[in-house]
């Protein structure tokens, strides 16, 4: 079936995309429904629950979460200016490594 929406005036278009919004609406809601029940078959299938088989809950099969990283603790400071620091790890700042290749020693810049 094929509309010829030239012939149409605005209002029947504005009903016409009205209608459309709900069509696709109802469709989407039913979508969801049919996924839903499709993944309760699947976990009862496999004897977990929704939340089991989707890692949202501890037991058989479920995934841990990751564990909360926490912040590393600053080692070092420069003393010219207090907002710049340093944790120790990885690669060392650019304020840092320009003073250790003039000479300088790290432990002038250990936080006590």
């Amino acid at each position: 079936m094929k509309i010829d929406l030239e012939a149409l005036t605005i209002s029947e278009l504005a009903a016409l995309i009205d209608q459309a919004h709900d069509l696709i609406a109802r469709k989407q809601k039913d979508a969801v429904t049919s996924a839903r029940a499709e993944v309760q078959k699947i976990a009862s299938e496999v004897g977990m629950s929704v939340e089991e088989l989707l890692g949202l809950q501890s037991g058989k099969g479920a995934k841990k979460a990751p564990k909360e990283k926490k912040p590393v603790a600053i080692k070092y400071r420069n003393p010219k200016d207090h907002t710049q620091t340093w944790s120790g790890r990885g690669k060392s700042p650019r304020w840092l490594q320009e003073i250790l290749n003039q000479g300088g020693s790290l432990d002038n810049f250990l936080i006590k």
